[in-house]
């Protein structure tokens, strides 16, 4: 019969409380992140973005960074699945501003750019500056 979750939580758990006794990370569980982040990503919010398995990553790393801040005794019912599922949500979100602030700075770049001259059969091109007042508020 096949497994109804493809992350256990309590097995999870297990693995994290041995993370903080031993501060390694365990092939177990950061094959637990990976497969909680990748899955995550093909929440039809996320699916369709061309930088799929960049977001994945990103958020990989960002769960390893605050994985020590997760605290079993904290909570009557620990969750380390939710506690990860939540990071990788937030980098997700975070990486897609990101994308989208510099698509907006290429697409400016490109607006500004003007052929001016041709000679011996080349094209020269100039730019105007860009004026990063108009993204600071983004």
């Amino acid at each position: 019969m096949k497994a109804r979750y493809y992350v256990s939580n309590k097995e999870m758990l297990a693995e994290m409380i041995e993370y903080k006794e031993t501060g390694i990370v365990s092939e177990e569980l950061g094959g637990m992140i990976f497969k909680i982040a990748k899955n995550f990503s093909n929440k039809g919010n996320f699916s369709s973005y061309t930088w799929k398995e960049d977001m994945v990553g990103e958020a990989i790393l960002t769960c390893l960074k605050y994985m020590h801040n997760f605290d079993a005794e904290k909570s009557s019912r620990p969750n380390p699945f939710a506690y990860f599922t939540q990071i990788c949500y937030n980098s997700f979100i975070n990486f897609i501003r990101k994308q989208k602030k510099h698509s907006k700075i290429k697409d400016i770049c490109y607006k500004n750019q003007h052929l001016i001259a041709k000679r011996d059969g080349g094209y020269f091109f100039t730019d105007k500056g860009i004026d990063y007042q108009i993204l600071k508020n983004d």
